[in-house]
């Protein structure tokens, strides 16, 4: 039980005496920074929970009972999986897998990072809501084509099933549409919806609900998941992950049992790269190796993001200078900075907006790789203005217009998910709407 998670051995140890004590609270807490094992563990946990061998020998990786092979490739009726996450990395990495080191061992890595966003769009999820899906359905029956040809149960030991790195090859396009599709956080219908499938009988001992990056919930979506917290039903178990305690609802926190998943060190990550991921690439952490993976990586999404703002603040500098605006009515310093900077490097006007589309292939509307991207940018804004907001020389006028424009930027989002908008449009009308604002 747990033999797959590397490097945990604090968290892995309480958790083994909860399951083999029959202690196990019906909440769960993993918290820990990103790529610290959490969701894999939680995975695991759902896998001892409906695992039929006897005491001894139970959730062994390879226990032979039926439960505990459905919830290898997380095809499981039992398992209900939602919240906030980003896909890409792992499915990149795990496409590399399959080409670096071909067998049964990449093959269920690549299923299960292909089926963590499947289960996003459960049909128990959406009940009630069964429009939403229009879109995905199509692509989860292409993606469930091609996760079946890469059949990691009828994989040889040292290789793969004929034309399985072609499936895998399709199965991440497919995933790279199905990506753009995942809400940002649970909506409150989805958590409600999740009351309800939690109390239907299971088909096995235990039901388990796994909420990723709780913390990112908003709060109606919270508010109804506590409903459900103060009386869970006995035969499931929650348990979500976070890796800021500190953004979680205080009466959440006092539902639940926390476990600490910590940073691994140097040594520790080289070993999960080496054991898990078949790689002697250096990386300072397990999130940052996969992060490398992004078709837009994190780096230039925050690069890009930082031109952008600047050049918006640059035309809104100069709108302001040509009404023969008073000192006191100009920018504050820390956004004259930024105008300053953008316009030094070339990137003030349509020139941010250029290289921005160019870098992210209009947002994937040339490259379904980059399908993710206008998400990725947005959230590289977001922390910018977050940035802003913590500078020492922003005024009262500076801190109004920093909120103005992250009002723009959810806008901007919401536009995306709930309207479908061209995401590159989106941006244009960001840009003009950042540069007149009042």
């Amino acid at each position: 039980m747990f033999e797959n998670i590397l490097a945990q051995d604090e968290a892995v140890g309480l958790l083994r005496a909860d399951v083999g004590q029959g202690r196990l609270p019906p909440a769960l807490l993993f918290e820990g920074p990103r790529g610290s094992g959490k969701l894999s563990a939680a995975l695991e946990l759902s896998r001892a929970l409906s695992c039929a061998a006897p005491g001894g020998e139970r959730a062994a990786w390879n226990c032979p009972c039926p439960a505990c092979a459905r919830h290898r490739v997380l095809a499981h009726p039992d398992l209900l999986l939602l919240g906030a996450r980003s896909f890409p990395e792992e499915l990149r990495a795990a496409g590399e897998l399959l080409e670096r080191s071909p067998g049964k061992a990449a093959a269920f890595f690549f299923v299960r990072a292909a089926r963590k966003l499947a289960r996003r769009f459960d049909a128990a999820l959406y009940e009630g809501e069964e429009t939403r899906l229009a879109k995905a359905a199509p692509l989860l029956r292409e993606l469930e084509e091609c996760l079946d040809g890469v059949a990691p149960d009828r994989a040889l030991p040292a290789s793969l099933a004929p034309g399985a790195e072609a499936a895998a090859a399709k199965a991440a396009t497919a995933c790279a549409k199905l990506e753009a599709l995942v809400p940002a956080a649970p909506p409150v219908f989805m958590v409600r919806n999740v009351e309800l499938w939690a109390r239907l009988a299971p088909l096995g001992p235990r039901k388990a609900v796994l909420i990723e990056n709780a913390d990112d919930m908003l709060e109606g979506a919270r508010n109804a998941l506590l409903k459900i917290l103060e009386e869970p039903p006995e035969t499931v178990r929650f348990i979500l992950t976070s890796s800021r305690r500190s953004s979680m609802m205080a009466t959440i926190l006092s539902r639940t049992r926390s476990y600490q998943f910590r940073a691994r060190g140097p040594a520790e990550t080289s070993l999960v790269l080496e054991r898990v991921f078949r790689s002697d690439e250096p990386a300072t952490s397990v999130a940052a190796f996969l992060a490398a993976r992004r078709a837009f990586p994190p780096e230039a999404a925050r690069r890009l993001a930082r031109d952008f703002l600047g050049s918006g603040l640059a035309s809104l500098e100069a709108s302001l200078e040509r009404g023969a605006r008073p000192p006191s009515a100009l920018l504050d310093g820390p956004l004259a900075a930024r105008a300053a900077e953008a316009r030094a490097r070339g990137r003030a006007g349509q020139e941010a907006l250029a290289a921005l589309l160019e870098a992210t292939k209009d947002f994937g509307q040339k490259d379904e790789l980059y399908a993710t991207s206008f998400t990725s940018f947005l959230e590289a804004l977001a922390r910018e203005l977050g940035e802003l907001l913590r500078e020492s020389g922003l005024g009262p006028r500076g801190q109004a217009t920093v909120e103005r424009i992250a009002a723009l930027a959810r806008g901007a989002r919401s536009d995306r998910e709930y309207y479908n908008r061209s995401p590159s449009l989106l941006a244009e009308s960001l840009l003009y709407a950042i540069g007149e604002l009042p």
